[in-house]
Protein backbone atom coordinates (compact mmCIF):
# COMPACT_ATOMS: atom_id res chain seq x y z
CA UNK A 1 0.00 0.00 0.00
CA UNK A 2 1.52 3.26 -0.83
CA UNK A 3 2.75 5.05 2.24
CA UNK A 4 0.41 8.24 1.46
CA UNK A 5 -2.80 5.96 1.07
CA UNK A 6 -1.78 4.73 4.62
CA UNK A 7 -0.98 7.84 5.87
CA UNK A 8 -4.52 9.34 4.37
CA UNK A 9 -6.69 6.50 6.50
CA UNK A 10 -4.15 7.06 9.66
CA UNK A 11 -4.65 10.84 9.45
CA UNK A 12 -8.17 10.34 9.46
CA UNK A 13 -8.05 7.69 12.46
CA UNK A 14 -6.52 10.61 14.00
CA UNK A 15 -8.13 13.60 13.15
CA UNK A 16 -11.64 11.41 14.35
CA UNK A 17 -9.53 11.20 17.61
CA UNK A 18 -7.77 14.73 17.74
CA UNK A 19 -11.33 16.18 16.77
CA UNK A 20 -13.07 14.09 20.34
CA UNK A 21 -10.39 15.52 22.18
CA UNK A 22 -10.71 18.85 21.10
CA UNK A 23 -13.93 19.70 19.88
CA UNK A 24 -13.61 19.74 16.59
CA UNK A 25 6.46 22.49 -8.38
CA UNK A 26 5.89 26.12 -8.07
CA UNK A 27 8.20 26.67 -5.29
CA UNK A 28 10.03 30.10 -3.91
CA UNK A 29 13.14 30.09 -1.82
CA UNK A 30 13.02 31.50 1.57
CA UNK A 31 14.18 35.02 2.18
CA UNK A 32 17.44 34.44 3.93
CA UNK A 33 17.18 37.64 6.80
CA UNK A 34 13.80 36.58 7.13
CA UNK A 35 15.54 32.74 8.31
CA UNK A 36 17.66 34.61 10.66
CA UNK A 37 14.99 36.41 12.11
CA UNK A 38 13.03 34.01 12.84
CA UNK A 39 15.62 32.05 14.55
CA UNK A 40 16.21 34.60 17.10
CA UNK A 41 12.95 35.25 17.64
CA UNK A 42 11.95 31.50 17.73
CA UNK A 43 9.33 32.02 15.37
CA UNK A 44 7.55 29.68 13.12
CA UNK A 45 10.17 29.23 9.72
CA UNK A 46 8.38 29.31 6.39
CA UNK A 47 9.80 26.79 4.26
CA UNK A 48 10.29 25.99 1.09
CA UNK A 49 9.51 22.36 -0.45
CA UNK A 50 13.43 21.89 -1.21
CA UNK A 51 13.60 22.64 2.65
CA UNK A 52 10.50 20.83 2.99
CA UNK A 53 12.42 17.80 1.43
CA UNK A 54 15.61 18.26 4.55
CA UNK A 55 13.66 19.15 7.07
CA UNK A 56 10.32 17.08 7.15
CA UNK A 57 10.22 14.39 4.67
CA UNK A 58 11.79 13.71 0.73
CA UNK A 59 8.67 12.57 -0.62
CA UNK A 60 10.33 12.49 -3.88
CA UNK A 61 12.66 9.80 -3.02
CA UNK A 62 10.84 8.08 -0.13
CA UNK A 63 7.42 7.78 -1.92
CA UNK A 64 6.40 4.59 -1.11
CA UNK A 65 6.87 4.97 3.09
CA UNK A 66 7.32 7.73 5.81
CA UNK A 67 10.52 8.64 6.00
CA UNK A 68 10.60 11.64 8.84
CA UNK A 69 13.82 13.62 8.16
CA UNK A 70 13.66 16.19 11.47
CA UNK A 71 15.38 16.33 14.56
CA UNK A 72 12.63 17.00 16.59
CA UNK A 73 8.93 16.77 16.16
CA UNK A 74 7.20 18.99 14.33
CA UNK A 75 3.99 21.08 13.61
CA UNK A 76 3.93 22.00 9.74
CA UNK A 77 0.80 24.28 9.16
CA UNK A 78 0.03 24.36 5.32
CA UNK A 79 -1.46 28.21 5.02
CA UNK A 80 -1.50 31.40 3.01
CA UNK A 81 -1.30 34.82 2.96
CA UNK A 82 -5.18 35.18 2.21
CA UNK A 83 -6.59 32.82 4.52
CA UNK A 84 -8.18 34.25 7.63
CA UNK A 85 -8.35 31.44 9.88
CA UNK A 86 -4.57 31.06 9.39
CA UNK A 87 -3.55 34.74 10.40
CA UNK A 88 -5.88 34.09 13.41
CA UNK A 89 -4.37 30.78 14.28
CA UNK A 90 -0.22 32.42 13.59
CA UNK A 91 -0.35 33.95 16.98
CA UNK A 92 -0.84 30.71 18.52
CA UNK A 93 1.87 29.31 16.69
CA UNK A 94 3.92 32.26 17.78
CA UNK A 95 3.48 31.58 21.24
CA UNK A 96 4.05 27.61 21.14
CA UNK A 97 7.31 28.35 19.03
CA UNK A 98 9.07 30.30 22.34
CA UNK A 99 7.27 27.87 24.51
CA UNK A 100 8.79 24.93 23.03
CA UNK A 101 12.07 26.21 21.29
CA UNK A 102 14.75 23.10 21.22
CA UNK A 103 12.07 21.01 21.68
CA UNK A 104 9.62 20.74 18.79
CA UNK A 105 9.91 22.81 15.40
CA UNK A 106 7.52 24.96 13.84
CA UNK A 107 6.88 25.04 10.17
CA UNK A 108 5.11 26.82 7.75
CA UNK A 109 4.40 25.95 4.17
CA UNK A 110 2.62 28.07 2.06
CA UNK A 111 0.61 26.19 -0.51
CA UNK A 112 0.71 29.32 -3.31
CA UNK A 113 4.20 28.99 -3.19
CA UNK A 114 4.61 24.92 -2.91
CA UNK A 115 1.78 23.16 -4.63
CA UNK A 116 4.05 20.38 -4.92
CA UNK A 117 4.31 19.53 -1.35
CA UNK A 118 0.43 20.72 -0.70
CA UNK A 119 -0.37 18.37 -3.62
CA UNK A 120 1.64 15.28 -2.03
CA UNK A 121 -0.34 15.63 1.05
CA UNK A 122 -3.73 16.09 -0.69
CA UNK A 123 -3.88 19.12 0.87
CA UNK A 124 -7.52 20.29 0.60
CA UNK A 125 -8.08 22.96 2.83
CA UNK A 126 -5.89 25.43 5.13
CA UNK A 127 -5.03 25.45 7.48
CA UNK A 128 -4.21 21.89 7.71
CA UNK A 129 -1.56 21.06 10.20
CA UNK A 130 1.00 18.22 9.92
CA UNK A 131 2.70 16.92 13.52
CA UNK A 132 5.28 14.77 12.87
CA UNK A 133 6.62 12.59 15.64
CA UNK A 134 10.35 10.96 15.66
CA UNK A 135 8.85 7.62 15.41
CA UNK A 136 5.78 6.37 13.94
CA UNK A 137 3.21 8.41 11.32
CA UNK A 138 2.71 11.67 11.22
CA UNK A 139 -1.25 12.98 11.81
CA UNK A 140 -2.78 15.39 9.72
CA UNK A 141 -5.30 17.76 11.02
CA UNK A 142 -7.72 20.00 8.88
CA UNK A 143 -8.78 23.45 10.12
CA UNK A 144 -7.89 26.64 12.66
CA UNK A 145 -6.72 25.21 16.10
CA UNK A 146 -6.27 26.98 19.24
CA UNK A 147 -4.01 27.67 21.54
CA UNK A 148 -5.40 25.38 24.24
CA UNK A 149 -5.86 22.66 21.32
CA UNK A 150 -2.23 22.45 19.61
CA UNK A 151 -0.69 22.76 23.49
CA UNK A 152 -2.83 19.17 23.91
CA UNK A 153 -1.71 17.93 20.46
CA UNK A 154 1.70 18.81 21.39
CA UNK A 155 1.98 17.23 24.72
CA UNK A 156 -0.26 14.20 24.13
CA UNK A 157 1.12 13.58 20.34
CA UNK A 158 4.18 15.07 19.34
CA UNK A 159 6.01 14.72 22.71
CA UNK A 160 3.81 11.24 24.50
CA UNK A 161 6.18 8.74 24.48
CA UNK A 162 4.97 5.58 23.63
Amino acid sequence: MNIFKLMSIISLLLTFGLTACFGGSNESEVNPPNIIAQAVNNAPRTISETEFKQLVMDFENHSDEWKYEGKLPSIVTFTADWCGPCRRMAPFLDELAKEYAGKVNIYKVDVDRSRNVAMTFGIQSIPTLLFSRMNGLPALQPGMMNKEQLVQAVEGFLLKED
